[in-house]
């Protein structure tokens, strides 16, 4: 396994989006609904309930509205699987009092393949209850219905030429209980052990899938889940954004907590399991002043090395065409990514947060805690297990944030076992920031184990820390042989990939990081490893680590 392969992965949600702009929009979908007799309303304003002139349904007033109308919707359970593809506003009286329930998608906003979409804002509602098994995009993209199933809560269709969707606003809502999974597979294009192409079928979008312009504010999206998580069925070999997928972008979110979704997919199709949370591959990301936690990416896979498989992103991942990514003021803890094999490897890495190459990222004032990557192969597999980066894989510029108690642990049953980075794999620059009491441990009873990294593993072209901390990191390695290096920062080359780059270390501190490992494992570098590449200190300190304060330098 090649450490530089996390951000290479050619996952589903890269392969739609191409595969989407090259339909270019010859299909469309989608019926037009009748409008109801509309009873008797204000101008502009209509309202569902039992009161005086208000609709029934949700569904008739939004046949019955025009451009620029607002509906709002009185306390009480409303049914779902509703059509808008007006611009309206539709206003319920508040979370924990207006329910829409059922249904799938439960909302769906604009028209698949239309040449016009609409504006729609939401406020003050709870969306839960829907099921998912075929999304309009299925046939289109797979030539079946039932392979691409996608938003599950909210499904934002893309319009007719793949630029986008409906600009959709969601304010002071609920979004929780909603399930995604496919109903059958198609042919994929990997070949399997038996000769013929591994099935294909892909679940995402939990609580909203979205290809248009999606906002999301002081708002809750919970408890969704996509694949085999849903316990609808286990067919899914992709499964991505167990709360949220946003192919196009912008994704906005704000003073929002995104918290306990599922992706997960299962042997013996599943191959993906990416953005336990979030997966975003187009536009631009930004979150600010909100939670990413408690979300699950996990992979339990039955297929050999000769299949790619792997699980990433706990709490979110931002891939492809994503331009920009940027996160202010938000908490990402407790995340977990997870692969078990029972015939091959193992792959699982960025518990926290992935962030691919190529994305313009920054992040500032945040926390990223308590986020953990197990990769493990079972008994009866001679394959290895490789895992890394606890908190995330960050490669960008890094401000006023902390990074702690994130963990890593890979272990093989009968092959070699790699952990490494128990917080970050990153370059770019560290400023003003805290990595401390992040873990790696690395495992095998009868191959070998590396481990490396507690804190950070280097990246090329580099990285610089300022006035940052790195300590009360361990690395831990437990095999017959092996090594178990940079118990605060390692800085060389992984595997067959390139070097780490230069590291400068600028009124910083490593302090207070340990290796351990038993007899036949090599301890190097309990606060620094470094391999071949420049080292700058200024004005920082290096002291109290074990066995040494660095290998190398």
């Amino acid at each position: 396994m090649s450490a530089r392969r996390r951000f290479l992965n050619t996952a589903a949600l890269v392969l739609i989006v191409a595969v989407a702009s090259a339909l270019g929009g010859e299909s469309r979908f989608g019926d037009e609904h009748a409008a109801a007799a509309a009873p008797n309303a204000s101008p502009g304003k209509l309202c569902v309930g039992s009161g005086s002139g208000c609709y029934a349904t949700i569904q008739a007033a939004a046949d019955a509205a025009h451009d620029g109308n607002t509906i709002t919707v009185e306390p009480g359970t409303f049914a779902g699987g509703i059509t808008i593809d007006v611009s309206i506003r539709l206003v319920g009286a508040g979370a924990g009092r207006t329910v829409i329930s059922g249904g799938g998608p439960v909302l769906t906003i604009g028209e698949f393949g239309a040449s016009d979409e609409p504006t729609v804002s939401i406020d003050g509602v709870t969306i839960t209850g829907g099921v998912t098994r075929s999304s309009p995009e299925s046939t289109p993209f797979t030539g079946q219905e039932g392979v691409f199933a996608a938003g599950g809560g909210v499904e934002i269709p893309p319009n007719a030429d793949f630029s986008g969707g409906a600009r959709v606003t969601i304010t002071n809502s609920v979004i929780s209980g909603n399930r995604v999974a496919p109903t059958d597979t198609v042919p994929g294009d990997v070949q399997c052990p038996s000769g013929d192409p591994c099935p294909f079928a892909f679940a995402g979008g939990g609580g909203i899938d979205s290809w248009g312009t999606l906002t999301l504010a002081n708002t809750r999206v919970s408890n969704n889940r996509v694949g085999s998580a849903s316990g609808l069925s286990a067919v899914t070999s992709d499964a991505d954004g167990g709360a949220i997928t946003s192919f196009i972008g912008p994704l906005t979110i704000s003073g929002s907590t995104i918290d306990g979704n599922e992706a997960s997919a299962t042997g013996p199709n599943g191959r993906f399991a990416e953005g336990g949370g979030i997966a975003a591959t187009g536009g631009s990301v930004t979150l600010s002043d909100s939670s990413l936690t408690d979300n699950t990416a996990l992979l339990e896979a039955s297929l050999p090395n000769s299949v790619e498989q792997l699980a990433n992103g706990g709490g979110l991942h931002v891939a492809g065409d994503v331009s920009k990514a940027t996160i202010a003021n938000t908490t990402i803890a407790g995340n977990s990514v997870s692969m078990t094999n029972s015939v091959g490897d193992a792959e699982a890495f960025a518990g926290g947060l992935l962030v691919d190459l190529g994305i313009d990222f920054t992040m500032s004032n945040s926390v990223v805690s308590g986020n953990s990557v197990s990769s493990r192969t079972l008994a009866g597999s001679s394959g290895d297990a490789e895992g890394d980066s606890g908190a995330g894989a960050l490669l960008g510029t890094i401000s006023n944030s902390r990074f702690t108690a994130n963990s890593v642990r890979a272990t093989s049953a009968a092959g070699n076992a790699a952990a490494f980075a128990g917080a970050l794999i990153d370059f770019g620059s560290i400023t003003n920031s805290v990595l401390d009491r992040n873990q790696v441990h690395a495992s095998s009873p009868t191959g070998t184990a590396f481990a490396a990294g507690g804190a950070i593993v280097v990246d090329e072209p580099g990285l610089t820390l300022r006035n940052s901390e790195v300590s009360g990191n361990t690395v831990d390695a437990d095999a017959a042989s092996g090594s178990a290096q940079g118990g605060g920062i390692f800085d060389a080359a992984i595997e067959d990939g390139p070097p780490g780059g230069p590291l400068t270390l600028l009124s910083s501190a490593i302090t207070g990081n340990a290796l351990s490992g038993g007899p036949g494992i090599s301890l190097q570098g309990g606060g620094l490893y470094l391999q071949g590449e420049p080292l700058t200190l200024r004005n920082s300190e290096m002291a109290h680590n074990v066995p040494n304060d660095c290998f190398g330098c």
